[in-house]
C-alpha cells in the first residue's frame, strides 16, 4: 500500500512537473510570437526607410549633377560672346 501511495505521489509531482513546464513553454510561445510580430512591424519600417534613402540618392544626385548643368551653360554662353563679339568686329571692319 505504501508502495502504491509513493507511486501516486511520484505521478502527482511528475504530472506537477510537467504542467509547469508546459506553462513556461506556453509563456515562451507567447514571447516568439509577439517577438515575431515586432519583427514584422520592423521589416515594413525598413523597408520604408529604404524606399527614403533611394528618394535621398536621387535628389542629392540630380543636385550634384546641377552645378555641372551651370557651368556647362556658362561655358556655352561665354563662347557664344566671344563668337558674336568677333563677328561683331568683323563686320565692323568689313563696314
Amino acid at each position: 500500500m505504501e508502495q502504491e501511495n509513493n507511486l501516486a505521489i511520484q505521478a502527482l509531482d511528475s504530472a506537477r512537473s510537467a504542467h509547469h513546464r508546459l506553462d513556461r513553454l506556453e509563456n515562451d510561445i507567447k514571447d516568439i510570437h509577439d517577438l515575431a510580430t515586432a519583427m514584422a512591424a520592423t521589416q515594413q519600417e525598413v523597408t520604408g526607410v529604404q524606399a527614403d534613402i533611394r528618394e535621398i540618392k536621387q535628389n542629392v544626385s540630380a543636385l550634384t549633377k546641377r552645378p555641372g548643368k551651370w557651368w556647362d551653360k556658362l561655358v556655352g554662353a561665354a563662347i557664344g560672346a566671344v563668337a558674336a563679339g568677333l563677328v561683331g568686329a568683323f563686320l565692323t571692319l568689313l563696314l
